[in-house]
């Protein structure tokens, strides 16, 4: 399963990563596990929103910036 290093949403000042384990899915991704520096799963204790959160970041990462092809190269502009 992938992993990918997100800020902590339980976190204030945004300082602290979780590593987050996800499945894709076609209509985004199911979080299965967010591990804290002290390697403890937190995803349990996290409320809906701090868990979109995460899954927005993993998103918006794994999505090609706009304007790009899907090897991220530059479409020709006509």
């Amino acid at each position: 399963m992938p992993r990918h290093a997100c800020i902590d949403p339980q976190d204030q000042y945004a300082q602290a990563e979780v590593l987050v384990t996800f499945e894709t899915r076609t209509a985004g991704v199911r979080l299965v596990s967010a591990h804290d520096a002290s390697d403890n799963d937190i995803l349990p204790e996290l409320e809906d929103l701090q868990r979109r959160a995460l899954e927005s970041e993993i998103l918006d990462d794994y999505r090609p910036p706009s304007g790009l092809g899907s090897a991220g190269i530059s479409e020709p502009t006509p």
